[in-house]
C-alpha cells in the first residue's frame, strides 16, 4: 500500500497554485483554423491537473478559475495570498509549435522542478530559462519560490483523454518535487 506524505498546510492555504494563462480581453495565441482560444485551453488543463494534485495530497489554489482578465502583478499577489509554496504557470504555444517545454525563473529549485516536468512531457521537450522567452522577462520571476510555465503544446482543439495524460504525466513529477525541495 502506498502511503503519500501530505504537506502541513494550514486549513486555508493553497500549497501549489496553478495560473491558467491569459482570459478575459487575452486570448492568448489562436488557432486560426478552429479558433480555439489559449485562454480557455490553459484553463481546461489546469482544472484537470488540479485533480491529480489533489488525489496525492496537495491543496491547489487558482489565480483564475473563470475566463477573467487578470493582470499579471496581481497573479503573483494572488498566489502569495493562498500561501503558495511552488507556481506553476499553465499555457499552451503558438498552433504551429511541435513540442511541450518549460520555462523557469531563476528562483532556487526552479530549474530543477522545469527539468523533472518536462522529463514527463516527453523527450523532445525543452527547458529554457525565463529570460529565454520570446516575450522578455516572464511574470514567473516575480514569485518568491520555484516557478516555472509550462507550455503544454500547441494552441490546437484538445480532448479530455489528452487533459488527463498530460495531467497525469505532470502531477506526480511535481508531487515529488515539492516533496523533496519545499515540503
Amino acid at each position: 500500500m502506498l502511503v503519500l506524505n501530505r504537506p502541513k498546510l494550514s486549513p486555508s492555504g493553497a500549497y501549489i497554485v496553478l495560473d491558467p494563462g491569459h482570459g478575459g480581453s487575452d486570448p492568448g495565441a489562436v488557432d486560426p483554423a478552429t479558433g480555439t482560444r489559449e485562454a480557455d485551453l490553459n484553463l481546461a488543463q489546469a482544472l484537470t491537473l488540479k485533480e491529480y494534485l489533489a488525489r496525492l495530497g496537495y491543496r491547489v489554489g487558482f489565480t483564475r478559475t473563470t475566463d477573467e482578465t487578470v493582470p499579471l502583478p496581481e497573479r503573483i499577489a494572488r498566489a502569495r495570498r493562498l500561501g503558495a509554496r511552488l507556481f506553476v504557470a499553465v499555457h499552451h504555444d503558438i498552433p504551429t509549435a511541435t513540442r511541450p517545454g518549460v520555462y523557469y525563473s531563476p528562483r532556487p529549485g526552479s530549474e530543477e522542478l522545469a527539468r523533472t516536468i518536462a522529463a514527463a512531457l516527453g523527450p523532445n521537450a525543452w527547458v529554457l530559462p525565463s529570460s529565454a522567452s520570446r516575450f522578455g522577462r516572464l511574470y514567473i520571476d516575480d514569485f518568491p519560490g520555484p516557478a516555472v510555465l509550462v507550455e503544454f503544446g500547441p494552441t490546437k482543439p484538445t480532448s479530455r483523454e489528452e487533459r488527463i495524460a498530460r495531467a497525469q504525466a505532470v502531477a506526480s513529477p511535481i508531487v515529488e518535487f515539492a516533496r523533496r525541495y519545499v515540503a
